[in-house]
């Protein structure tokens, strides 16, 4: 306490140690890990103190003079938390900052993908980065379209993978796609932050999801594409189809059909992909027994 206030930071009192926050805070600062940053006070008063979190370390005080810029050197993971300048004969004006520690990693790996062109939401995935209870917040924009922020717990279960869900900004699917459409995607634990962002052209990163409402009569076997909501006649779908025969021949086949022959099939799969783009194929249904 006796050396912040050397260094002209009047520190009312400390936070109590803070887990993650219950949402993403409204007002935070990214800060680079072993660097230096600034928190400034926005408030119109005199007489400014500080309530810092409890586990900040004294040593990572600077010269702070104003009493209304809090800087900080040498930042390190205890750094973190929740910042507030006030008042201490008015303490209903204060304004309360988040910061966080970038520890400069490597930025997150992001793979987004769609299942058809009109499409409203991108299907995303990240590598989860942390192994303590994390906040996931992110977006997409366009040229003309900033979406809201979305913010999602991340948990914290076997699984390495974490995936979520991203509206798109709207536009025109038979239109030629001439800016991309960016994600970015922060993520924060208790006491770490990574953040990073992709890019992506809807041709690329379109998935079908697997053909639907597979139904088999005395002579053929039929399908639908049910997420491929737009008309057939702007994107047409390609299939790929896979029998044994009672035989045990076996065929794998493509089509732009969406029936094949039941004469003496055994078993049936069928997948699906963008006729004109060299796009991923879709998932293949479940084997049908004939």
């Amino acid at each position: 306490m006796s050396l912040l206030l050397s260094l002209g930071v009047v520190v009312l009192g400390f936070h109590h140690l803070q887990s993650l926050p219950g949402s993403w805070p409204q007002h935070y600062h990214a800060a680079r890990f072993g660097g230096e940053h600034r928190l400034m006070c926005p408030l119109e008063i005199e007489n400014i103190t500080w309530i810092v979190p409890q586990h900040t370390r004294k040593t990572v005080m600077k010269d702070s003079t104003p009493q209304k810029t809090l800087h900080m050197q040498n930042l390190r993971h205890p750094d973190t938390g929740l910042y507030t300048c006030t008042n201490a004969k008015a303490q209903n004006q204060n304004y309360s900052q988040y910061l966080l520690i970038d520890a400069g990693h490597s930025a997150l790996k992001i793979s987004c993908t769609i299942d058809s062109y009109g499409s409203s939401v991108l299907h995303c995935s990240v590598r989860k980065p942390f192994n303590s209870p994390s906040l996931l917040r992110a977006k997409s924009n366009s040229s003309t379209v900033d979406q809201e922020w979305k913010t999602l717990k991340i948990p914290q279960n076997g699984n390495q993978l974490f995936v979520f869900e991203v509206p798109l900004p709207e536009f025109c699917a038979s239109e030629e796609q001439v800016d991309p459409i960016n994600v970015f995607v922060e993520v924060m634990s208790s006491d770490e932050y990574m953040s990073g962002h992709g890019s992506y052209y809807m041709r690329d990163i379109v998935v079908p999801r697997a053909p639907e409402n597979v139904t088999v009569t005395r002579e053929k076997i039929f399908w639908s594409s049910l997420s491929w909501t737009l008309s057939p006649s702007f994107f047409p779908l390609f299939f790929e189809v896979r029998v044994l025969y009672r035989n045990n021949s076996s065929v794998t086949t493509t089509t732009q059909e969406q029936n094949y022959s039941v004469k003496d099939v055994n078993s049936f799969a069928v997948r699906c992909r963008d006729l004109y783009e060299p796009s991923a194929w879709s998932s293949w249904t479940p084997e049908v027994k004939i």
